[in-house]
């Protein structure tokens, strides 16, 4: 009975689902309670997180301590999976639209790149056309990708989980850095730059992305983690306002000078379109590029004010 629970009560449960959680994996018996506990009352979402995260962080100091109180990896790993469930019990559609209401909204136009510390001392960094949500509570904090590319630079909070939301994904960590991207109807990616995080995808069996690994979600990509393969500072290089491209398509790159300031390129067939590319550009000198295009690939660049014309020479 909710209605009559006192927050000791709420306390009292939520410690000791997180006590049973450490003994091992739960049974689906296990499963099936929890999940209606949490359902029951908004309350015990919170208390749970922080059942968790409370636990996490004596292990951890007693750790600094040198004494015996130190989590197991597997134990740790299962914290942050048991995170990733319970802030997922907030994906119902009217708890989330009313919920997000009330949240910040950080966004920016075309060409512009934007950098913003959070109250927490998280630095989120906006790409050019891209849109976040933030949403701080005593529980939780969480950050909604609408659309466009974000890097989260994650302060350690040892009691409050941070959650990235996007294209349905539920992405759980306590500390790290991570980047999202969602363009148009494009899967979504997601990047572990540092720190490992807990993903799940609607009802799909949850999984842990580490550092130096990507995945993608939607489509027909799959969704199984993968190695990196490239230097942050070229996964980054947006943020000094320039583009890179590894053996890239023109129609790719086409497409990503259209999220920046200058004239649109437009590619004359599909014999163009479809032909590759590798090189630093600057973001917003979409004409510097297809004359680089040009030269590398024996084009024709026909550059306008408000077009850009490649075609085969």
């Amino acid at each position: 009975m909710t209605g009559t629970e006192t927050a000791e009560d709420i306390d009292r449960r939520a410690a000791a689902w997180a006590a049973r959680l450490d003994r091992g994996p739960f049974s689906g018996a296990d499963q099936i309670a929890f999940d209606a506990w949490v359902s029951k009352d908004t309350r015990h979402l919170g208390a749970f997180a922080r059942a968790r995260a409370v636990a996490l962080h004596t292990r951890q100091a007693a750790a600094l301590q040198g004494t015996t109180a130190v989590e197991r990896p597997e134990l740790a790993r299962r914290s942050l999976l048991a995170a990733g469930v319970a802030v997922g019990m907030l994906s119902g559609v009217g708890l989330a639209a009313a919920y997000w209401r009330r949240s910040q909204r950080l966004d920016t136009a075309r060409g512009e790149v934007r950098a913003e510390t959070l109250d927490d001392g998280s630095v989120v960094t906006l790409n050019t056309q891209s849109r976040v949500s933030v949403r701080y509570t005593r529980s939780v904090r969480e950050v909604f990708l609408m659309y466009g590319e974000a890097l989260f630079e994650v302060a350690v909070d040892p009691v409050r989980p941070f959650v990235m939301r996007a294209a349905g994904a539920v992405l759980t960590t306590y500390d790290g850095s991570f980047l999202l991207k969602r363009l148009n109807q494009a899967p979504l990616e997601v990047v572990a730059l540092a720190g490992s995080l807990h993903m799940r995808m609607g009802r799909d069996q949850a999984q842990m992305l580490a550092a130096n690994q990507l995945v993608r979600f939607g489509g027909n990509e799959t969704s199984s983690p993968r190695p990196l393969g490239l230097a942050t500072d070229r996964i980054l290089a947006w943020r000094d306002g320039k583009v890179e491209f590894h053996d890239a398509s023109l129609e790719r790159a086409a497409a990503e000078f259209a999220r920046f300031s200058g004239a649109p390129i437009e590619l004359a067939d599909r014999q163009v379109a479809e032909m590759k590319i590798t090189g630093l550009f600057e973001a917003n000198d979409s004409a510097a590029f297809a004359r680089a295009a040009a030269r590398s690939l024996n084009l024709r660049a026909e550059i306008g004010s408000t077009r850009i014309l490649l075609s085969r020479g």
